[in-house]
Order: structure tokens, then sequence, then C-alpha cells
């Protein structure tokens, strides 16, 4: 998985050729570390469709306050450097797998 900052997110979200699912976390956030392996066994299983990225929202305030980010974890996914879709907070395997599947 792809780290991101605030340096390095606008090149990445507009240069992909495949959507970017982006996990907006931190260290200290226990549903985010719940989050983290589903979303790598998930970034295993689209590898060749979608890119999956991370983002510590603490070390990176910029793109949280672009995206008005209050709570964690935030997945986005960006489709052609747009946001398509989003959620907020921990989600289940299948429940991830269906929103990907539905929007790329």
């Amino acid at each position: 998985m792809k780290i991101l900052n605030d340096d390095n997110f606008e090149e990445v979200i507009n240069n992909s050729t495949k959507p970017v699912l982006l996990d907006i976390y931190t260290e200290w956030c226990p549903p985010c570390k719940t989050l983290s392996p589903i979303l790598d066994k998930l970034s295993e299983e689209f590898k060749d469709k979608v890119d999956f990225c991370k983002m510590d929202l603490d070390k990176n305030p910029k793109i949280g306050e672009m995206f008005s980010v209050d709570r964690i974890p935030t997945v986005i996914l960006f489709v052609q450097g747009k946001i398509k879709t989003t959620f907020i907070g921990l989600r289940e395997e299948e429940e991830i797998r269906s929103l990907i599947n539905s929007n790329i």
C-alpha cells in the first residue's frame, strides 16, 4: 500500500491510471487499526484494478482539511482524480468489496 502525504497526494491521485482507494487514518485510532488488515487483504485482491493508499491525518493536515475529515477512519475512492464514494468508520470486508466493485 502506497503512503501518501500532503506533498505527493495530488500527483498520485491525479496521475493514477486506476481508481485510488485512500485510507485516512491515525496511529492512535482503534477502528483504523482494525480496518487496516482488511484493506491490506483487499489491496491484494484488487491489485490489478485499484491502487490502495494510506495517509496519516496527524502528519498530513492539509489534505484532511481539504476534504473536511473530522472522523477517522475516512476512506475515499477516487476515479479519474474525482471522489466517487466515501465511507467513515469501520466496515466489514464484504461491504468494502461490494462498494469497490460497484464503483469501479
